[in-house]
């Protein structure tokens, strides 16, 4: 008898703690047949070293997401062309002529200016008193901030793109017309930038946008379609992502509040949290697409070459096979090395600026706000139904400040 196909998200989906399916399947079916929003049959793989494997192994492309009759998670279709949705050689190709902008000495010379705008953005949440919801007045401000900073995207714009790219995130089948109008909306957007930077290219450099435009390698350089491709990208992995990511890590804190006091009490372990946090918590109900360009066995299971396979990140981050007590928060974890960035030749390119913006968030809130405490039971928290997870709301109270 076969196995039952698995309707992905999971049915509990969306709240903290992950869905117990993840468990089941990576004891019982490592490798297991779920079925996506988008209607695709893929295969689902949970376990740490499987999900590392796919994402590293060249016999699983991301340039055949693309293709013309490939399943798909959701309901925004990948955009060709970029570096998410290419295999070496061209990946490699693209990923050398950014790899300076993107380098980790280059974005860390923004930490001061990302910890002044904390302390700004705090100070927001100081004057708004208890009930201050800390998603709208700190989590979603700082990532749009600074990547229309490093972007070079005018910020006036802001509620315009952050209505586009949240919808290019839903996971409600019944926004499926109005997230693909969304995602051709806000790609004319950026193709009108990329088009004003283009004729100014022999002006100084003042942003990221501008050093791309002005990217070479050996006289390569990038085509206007994948500085376009770039552009959407970055705009809406920059702040979407790391927006829904500060929210989960001050929730997750303030669930069990001695670990907030702990924080409070030693800044030196921020930096191990913040990927202790992002471990623990999930960035997506899913997981990263691949499809396979040959005939695969795992598990037992023949994997059939054009069949999608999806490496569920969030339930490698709890194997216990790579993790004692997977399921215990651990501030000071030690050798934590965590999937959330992804593997291999797709590991996230912004890793480090996120790494930036949490750390810095987190900072500045706790030296301000060193009694901040949940304004409702987290279990009554609403959370916005997207590809990438994310709270709807985080009302706190603030006790004494500092």
């Amino acid at each position: 008898m076969s196995e039952p196909v698995l309707e992905i998200p999971f049915s509990d989906a969306f709240q903290f703690d992950p869905s117990p399916t993840f468990a089941a399947l990576r004891e019982n079916r490592p490798v297991a047949r779920v079925r996506t929003l988008a209607g695709a049959e893929v295969w689902l793989v949970t376990r740490y070293d499987d999900v590392r494997m796919v994402l590293a192994d060249p016999r699983f492309s991301r340039a055949a997401v693309v293709k013309q009759g490939a399943p798909r998670v959701a309901l925004a279709k990948p955009m060709p062309n970029s570096l998410t949705t290419t295999d070496p050689p061209g990946h490699t190709r693209l990923r050398k002529l950014v790899s300076s902008t993107f380098a980790h000495r280059r974005i860390e010379r923004t930490r001061p200016w990302v910890a002044e705008l904390s302390a700004k953005l705090a100070d927001d949440v100081a004057a708004a008193g208890d009930g201050a919801d800390i998603r709208e007045l700190v989590a979603l401000p700082l990532p749009i901030q600074v990547i229309c900073q490093l972007l070079g995207v005018p910020y006036e714009d802001r509620n315009q793109f952050r209505e586009w790219t949240e919808l290019g995130y839903s996971m409600r089948m019944a926004e499926k017309d109005l997230v693909e109008q969304a995602m051709t909306d806000l790609t004319a957007y950026i193709e009108e930038l990329v088009d004003r930077k283009l004729a100014n290219s022999d002006q100084p450099a003042e942003d990221l946008l501008d050093e791309l435009v002005r990217a070479r390698e050996e006289g390569d350089r990038l085509s206007q379609e994948e500085l376009i491709s770039f552009g959407v990208n970055l705009l809406v992995a920059g702040h979407e992502t790391s927006a829904n990511q500060i929210s989960s890590v001050i929730a997750t804190l303030l669930r069990w509040p001695d670990n907030w006091a702990r924080l409070v009490a030693d800044h030196s372990l921020v930096d191990s949290a913040i990927e202790e946090l992002l471990r623990f918590n999930r960035f997506s109900e899913v997981g990263q697409l691949r499809v396979a360009i040959e005939d695969v066995e795992l598990h037992g299971v023949q994997i059939k070459a054009g069949e999608g396979v999806m490496a569920a990140l969030n339930s490698a981050n709890r194997d216990p096979r790579q993790y004692d007590d997977p399921d215990e928060l651990r501030l000071d974890r030690k050798d934590n090395k965590h999937l959330s960035f992804g593997f291999g030749p797709h590991f996230c390119l912004g890793a480090q600026l996120a790494r930036i913006e949490l750390q810095e968030s987190l900072l500045a809130l706790l030296r301000r706000f060193p009694d901040l405490s949940l304004a409702k039971p987290a279990e009554s928290l609403k959370w916005r139904q997207v590809l990438v997870s994310g709270l709807a709301e985080l009302p706190v109270n603030l006790g004494r400040t500092a």
